[in-house]
C-alpha cells in the first residue's frame, strides 16, 4: 500500500493513470482469497479493469497470451521475484501454489471468468472523465428529486444513474448492482456502495450519488475573525456574529435533541426529515450555544437547503 500511496503523489502531480501487471490469474487469486475471508458477491467485481487511478493492461490477453508474453519476457529480460511470492505463510501464496494448478488441469478459463464479471465498456467513460489541470473538475455529488425517479420505468432510471456517474468521470453501474439497489428502493431506504461512489434513497426521499472523495467526508472547520465565527464544510461557509464566543462549531451524536418552537426534537430525525444519508449524518456542522445544540447547518450540505430550526432560540 505504501507504494501505490507515493504513486498517487505522482500522478496527482503529473495527470497520469498508474500502470500494474496484475492478470486474470491473479484476479482468480483475488476471488479465492477474499471468499475464505468471508466475502459475499463483490469479490467477483475485484480488480477492475480501470478504477480512475489504476490501469490492468494484462487482463485483456487470453490465457495463453499470457503465457507467451511471459516466456518471451523471460528470455529477454532478467525478472526479479519476490522471495516472499513462495512462503506457503501467505495464503494467497497457498491459493496460487495448491489451488490454481488444479483449476488449470480442469481447464479453468482465468481470462473468461475475469471478464464474466467486469465490462470493457467501462474504459471509454474513465479514461474521457480524466481531467487535465485546465479542465472542470468533476462533480462530486448529485441529488435527484423522488419525483424524478417515481416518472421513469426501469430501463430509464439506470440510465439516469450511469448518465450522472459518467458526468462524475465514474463507469456505469453494473446490471445486478443496478437491480439490487432498485429492489431495495421500493423498501424503506436503497443503499449501495462501490469503489468510487455512494448511492442512496430514503423511501420517499431523494436519490443521492455521491462520490467517496467529496468534501463532504471531511470534518468542518471553524475559525474567528474578529467579532465573527465562520464554520466552512462542503465547500460552503457560515457566519455569525459572536462577540462574547459563546457559539461553536459541533456534530451530532446520538440521543441528542434540538430546542425548537414547540420544545426538543431529536436531531436524527430532523436528519430523516431533511433526507441527508445516514452515512453523512456525524459529518453535518451544528451550531452550538454554550455547548448546546441550537441550529443544524443543512446549508451547508446544501445551498438550497434551510438551517433548522430558521430561528435560533436560547435558553436564558
Amino acid at each position: 500500500m505504501v507504494r501505490y500511496h507515493e504513486l498517487k503523489k505522482i500522478t496527482r502531480t503529473n495527470p497520469s493513470v498508474i500502470l500494474t501487471g496484475h492478470h486474470c490469474k491473479d484476479y482468480t487469486e483475488s476471488i479465492f482469497l477474499h471468499l475464505t475471508r468471508g466475502g459475499g458477491k463483490k469479490s467477483f467485481y475485484t480488480l477492475p479493469p480501470f478504477d480512475g487511478e489504476r490501469f490492468l493492461p494484462l487482463v485483456f490477453l487470453e490465457d495463453q497470451e499470457l503465457k507467451d508474453l511471459y516466456e518471451y519476457v523471460s528470455n529477454h529480460l532478467r525478472i526479479f521475484e519476490d522471495e516472499s511470492n513462495s512462503d506457503p505463510i501467505y495464503k494467497r501464496n497457498r491459493i496460487r501454489m495448491e489451488l490454481l494448478p488444479i483449476l488449470e488441469r480442469e481447464k479453468w478459463n482465468f481470462h473468461k471468468t475475469y471478464w464474466n464479471f467486469h465490462d470493457r465498456s467501462q474504459l471509454n467513460i474513465q479514461f474521457d472523465g480524466l481531467a487535465s489541470p485546465n479542465q472542470t473538475t468533476s462533480p462530486k455529488m448529485f441529488r435527484i428529486p423522488h419525483e424524478t425517479w417515481m416518472s421513469l420505468k426501469l430501463p430509464a432510471k439506470k440510465e439516469l444513474i450511469d448518465f450522472h456517474l459518467k458526468l462524475m468521470g465514474m463507469y456505469p453501474l453494473y446490471k445486478s448492482g443496478f437491480e439490487n439497489f432498485h429492489l431495495q428502493s421500493e423498501g424503506e431506504r436503497a443503499f449501495l456502495e462501490n469503489k468510487n461512489c455512494y448511492l442512496y434513497k430514503s423511501k420517499f426521499g431523494d436519490l443521492f450519488i455521491i462520490d467517496k472523495k467529496s468534501s463532504a467526508f471531511k470534518k468542518a472547520i471553524s475559525y474567528r475573525e474578529g467579532n465573527q465565527l465562520t464554520i466552512e464544510w462542503n465547500q460552503n461557509q457560515f457566519r455569525i456574529k459572536d462577540p462574547e464566543e459563546r457559539y461553536s462549531l459541533g456534530s451530532w451524536h446520538h440521543g441528542q435533541k434540538i430546542q425548537i418552537r414547540s420544545g426538543n426534537k431529536e436531531i436524527s430525525e430532523c436528519m430523516r426529515e431533511n433526507g441527508i444519508p445516514f452515512f453523512l449524518r456525524t459529518f453535518i456542522p451544528i451550531l452550538y450555544f454554550e455547548n448546546e445544540p441550537i441550529q443544524i447547518l443543512f446549508s451547508l450540505f446544501s445551498k438550497n437547503e434551510k438551517n433548522y430550526p430558521k430561528r435560533i432560540y436560547l435558553e436564558r
